[in-house]
């Protein structure tokens, strides 16, 4: 019997590329060159889109309302300090003593106590004289009785010259007293209406700064929204811009990636494409008559040559 021990045999690898590959692929290669030795393109155009006329003119109009109201509300706030520190004037009822009574005295009133003691005086003087008449008819001119009537009469005029002096000086000093209390109560009225006047004053101040306070606000808030609405416009003309700006920009990156795109897409084809290849390699053939490993060895070289017939 022969011996059994398998027998090495060493197969060569050799993988074959067909000619019409061969030549896309230099093809291929030619186009990747081309396109790696061309040098760096920058874009020229504009990548953000500047402020919009619209906002411009928005950032200058809040900006110059900036501080624009501070007088106003330095003005409301001096107002309110000044009626917090108000003290109103202080209205005393004034006193009858503390009056000049004489200030209010008739400047005539001596001419008129002169005239009506001159009147008494000359009305005495008439008595005395009518005295003397009847004492010469009774025959007894010049006598006690004449002198005792006479006495009686001037005593009666000295005391009817005071009564009336003091009548007139009362009446004087009492319409000059009634005078001057009406002047005391209308300057007691008027400093009353006049501190009245003062607390309205100060309230109705005080109102308007509040209101100037509230209208400087307002005013400011006024010029915000305007500035809101024109920077809202602006920020809308500004998005279009910047939105064809992008779009000019993108049609530059596909313009400049068309030419990779082709390439990518010719070696994909060219990837997906199958071919054939020779495989060889060591393998044992087993020696003897044995049935199985000749099965065995027929069917490695049918497996080679199937594989030859790939393409």
């Amino acid at each position: 019997m022969g011996s059994s021990a398998p027998k090495a045999q060493t197969v060569q690898q050799t993988s074959s590329i067909p000619p019409w590959l061969e030549n896309i692929t230099k093809q291929n290669l030619a186009i990747a060159d081309t396109i790696a030795s061309r040098p760096y393109e920058a874009y020229q155009g504009q990548l953000t889109a500047g402020f919009a006329p619209e906002q411009e003119a928005a950032f200058q109009y809040a900006q110059a309302g900036v501080g624009a109201t501070q007088p106003a509300f330095g003005q409301a706030f001096d107002t309110t300090s000044g009626v917090a520190q108000y003290n109103p004037m202080t209205v005393n009822a004034p006193s009858f003593l503390q009056g000049d009574v004489s200030a209010y005295m008739n400047p005539y009133i001596q001419n008129v106590e002169d005239a009506a003691l001159s009147r008494l005086q000359g009305a005495t003087q008439q008595a005395v004289n009518r005295i003397g008449d009847q004492a010469v008819q009774a025959r007894a001119f010049g006598g006690s009785r004449q002198g005792i009537a006479e006495g009686v009469a001037l005593g009666e005029a000295a005391r009817s010259a005071g009564e009336l002096s003091a009548n007139l000086r009362s009446q004087g000093f009492t319409q000059a007293a009634n005078l001057m209390q009406a002047d005391q109560q209308r300057a007691m009225q008027a400093q009353m209406a006049n501190q009245q006047a003062g607390l309205t004053g100060a309230q109705q101040r005080l109102a308007a700064a509040n209101q100037l306070a509230g209208l400087s606000g307002q005013y400011q808030q006024a010029r915000a929204t305007d500035a809101g609405i024109l920077e809202s416009i602006g920020a809308q003309r500004q998005a279009m811009n910047q939105a064809a700006l992008d779009e000019a920009y993108a049609r530059f990156q596909e313009e400049r990636n068309y030419p990779i795109e082709m390439l990518n897409l010719r070696l994909g084809a060219t990837s997906a494409t199958p071919y054939s290849t020779t495989t060889t390699g060591t393998q044992f053939v087993p020696r003897g008559n044995n049935f199985l490993a000749g099965l065995g060895a027929a069917g490695s070289a049918a497996s080679g040559i199937a594989a030859l017939a790939t393409f």
